[in-house]
């Protein structure tokens, strides 16, 4: 799979976006607001540099093993904000925590899938 050099920069720009909300949140009381805004940032990334792609720029034999990636951090994106939403609504710390870990998770898959096409690139 070959990517060309605009997607391939868009992976390494969500993967970075991916990063730093994942610093967000590691932190050990994260700002609840802080890390919804930065999930709706990484949200809109994906959405009008990665999804919006013309059709053109994807080469048949390639667009098999690339749609199933994105169709992959699409999905666990929708699961992050799930869980960034569940985070902002807990009110008992250990409800916090458990959401802060999931989300923890589900960036750690997410930054992994990114890797992956950067890497078979």
């Amino acid at each position: 799979m070959i990517l060309s050099e605009d997607r391939r920069q868009c992976y390494q720009e969500l993967q970075q976006a991916l990063e730093q909300l994942q610093r967000t949140a590691a932190q050990d009381n994260p700002d609840r607001a802080a890390l919804a805004a930065e999930y709706t940032k990484v949200q809109q990334f994906f959405g009008n540099h990665i999804m919006k792609a013309h059709s053109g720029e994807l080469d048949a034999p390639q667009t098999p093993p690339e749609q199933s990636y994105l169709t992959e951090i699409h999905k666990q994106l929708r699961l992050l904000g799930t869980d960034v939403t569940f985070l902002q609504a807990a009110k008992q710390p250990a409800t916090a925590q458990a959401r802060q870990t999931a989300a923890a998770e589900r960036l750690n898959t997410l930054i992994g899938y990114c890797g992956a096409l950067l890497q078979k690139n």
